[in-house]
């Protein structure tokens, strides 16, 4: 079957629309920025968790859940029945107008210690994560523009009782109430982020939630692999998906299906419809390990005696570690996952190394780039200083489509498209090269023909750094002529990142 992707963007994440190729897929990493926001309010504490970034007409809103872990020096539990009345769990927010510097706005929701001058959305006493989003569904009602799912828990912790997802509004995204008392029935063990959020492409909800599964025996034989499975009985961490169209009745959540890839624990998946190409979802979740015994290696981590303080009240508090992951998926249900890291702990610090790293924001924003006259870059957020005193918010950024390239290297490759329809009248190529490298197009028909006057030798040589570079053969810039008409894309690339092409 040939594809028409008629004008949409098309990102190099898999090898959907790719033929034959001697270049590779190649993971690109996100650049560490500033440490933005600091969480030193009597309410918050050094166990931060679920951010989650919107956009807001011209506003940036970050969502989390403000909780205290333990006392700084680690030896005092506070998430048990008797410290967690003093210390609970509230859902707040901090805002932002060009997503780098960050205020609390004084929402006056909720009372605590006599005053509701704070930045609280939300408290219950059973809370445990909570997700907001916009939804875009063109029928919802206004008091409705807000939606959330948010998941209780039992005080005290106790894996043997299954929480339930509850329905949220609001009309500004500060002010909340429930849609139902009654929760969704919707099965799931939900102690990390449950999400939710329109998908205008498809016209439908879909919800990413969490479950355990048992590993399968031929699984456990990977080394890597059992370092995966806790002590809670139930299994591994994951990730299951499933489907609405009123946000009230959802299908049986299902197993995200990585097309063979190895059976590994992931703790959140912050999925999100991406903006610049909305057919195409993306990941970031956090992979879980859990090592079974302490090693040398935790003493060349961060404060080991501040990890083994945490070990008194449960192991896995030291002994667990998570970094980030990248995935994609064109469906939503089946997914490529990559296998490398797309962000790690960094650097040995005084704070890192810990459960509770590389939990990216549900959400990405553009923002203004550092250096005057670059394009916008997309920031991402991840909490830091978990366990410690208080929390910061760390801003990383990535180029515009920049989550994987089809790299070719200083030799030389080439690449031969899948066929396809288009729309539009200009080929545009989102592509960095360096200084001596360069790339060319070729359009071929659905039988390999060269196209007259779209062949290589016509292109005239691509090279620089631009996310909208425009392709040109013999000096002429039209694919009109070729608008409905079955086409292959033939690349010669040299020392060549090609993040993504659209035709416009």
């Amino acid at each position: 079957m040939i594809e028409n992707i008629g004008s949409r963007r098309e990102l190099f994440l898999d090898d959907d629309l790719i033929h034959s190729t001697t270049a590779r897929l190649m993971l690109q990493k996100p650049v560490k920025r500033d440490v933005c926001f600091r969480f030193d309010a009597p309410h918050e504490g050094n166990g931060n968790l679920f951010p989650v970034l919107i956009k807001d007409n011209d506003k940036y809103l970050l969502y989390y859940i403000a909780a205290h872990r333990n006392s700084e020096d680690g030896k005092v539990d506070y998430t048990t029945k008797e410290n967690r009345d003093n210390y609970p769990l509230y859902a707040c927010c901090i805002e932002s107008q060009d997503g780098i510097n960050w205020t609390r706005p004084s929402i006056g929701a909720v009372e605590v210690n006599g005053s509701t001058d704070n930045n609280i959305v939300l408290y219950k006493a059973d809370l445990d994560n909570f997700v907001p989003f916009i939804d875009d569904n063109p029928h919802c009602p206004p008091d409705e523009r807000f939606k959330a799912i948010e998941a209780n828990r039992k005080v005290p912790f106790d894996y043997s009782m299954r929480r339930k997802l509850y329905r949220f509004k609001s009309a500004d995204g500060y002010q909340w109430k429930p849609m139902s008392d009654e929760p969704l029935s919707v099965p799931g063990n939900f102690d990390s982020s449950n999400l939710a959020f329109w998908d205008a492409e498809r016209q439908k909800y879909w919800a990413y939630v969490r479950n355990f599964h048992k590993i399968s025996v031929d699984d456990t034989s990977d080394e890597a692999n059992e370092d995966a499975v806790d002590d809670t009985g139930e299994g591994i961490r994951d990730i299951r998906w499933c489907e609405s169209t009123d946000f009230q009745n959802w299908s049986e959540p299902e197993l995200l299906d990585f097309e063979g890839g190895l059976d590994i624990p992931l703790y959140v998946s912050a999925v999100t419809p991406y903006y610049r190409a909305p057919h195409i979802f993306l990941g970031f979740p956090a992979r879980y390990v859990e090592r079974k015994h302490w090693s040398p290696a935790f003493d060349q981590m961060s404060d080991p005696e501040h990890r083994k303080n945490r070990m008194l009240h449960h192991p896995r508090y030291g002994l667990a570690i998570t970094d980030c992951l990248l995935m994609s998926s064109r469906d939503g249900k089946r997914w490529r996952r990559s296998d490398d890291a797309y962000l790690t702990p960094g650097i040995t610090s005084d704070h890192n190394w810990v459960y509770g790293d590389c939990f990216l924001t549900i959400g990405m924003q553009e923002t203004k780039s550092d250096t005057v006259g670059e394009p916008n870059e997309i920031s991402m957020y991840a909490f830091e200083n978990n366990w410690k005193d208080q929390c910061l918010l760390r801003r990383y950024t990535i180029r515009q489509d920049g989550f994987m390239s089809l790299r070719a290297d200083a030799v030389g490759h080439e690449t031969l498209t899948k066929p396809f329809t288009f729309e539009g009248g200009q080929l545009t190529l989102n592509v960095s090269t360096s200084a001596v490298g360069g790339m060319k197009v070729e359009l071929q028909d659905i039988s390999g023909k060269t196209i007259p006057g779209y062949s290589l030798e016509e292109c005239d040589e691509i090279f620089g750094d631009r996310l909208d570079y425009i392709v040109s053969w013999n000096g002429k810039y039209d694919v009109s002529p070729l608008v409905g008409q079955a086409i292959r894309m033939r690349f010669f690339m040299k020392d060549v990142d090609l993040y993504s092409f659209k035709f416009d």
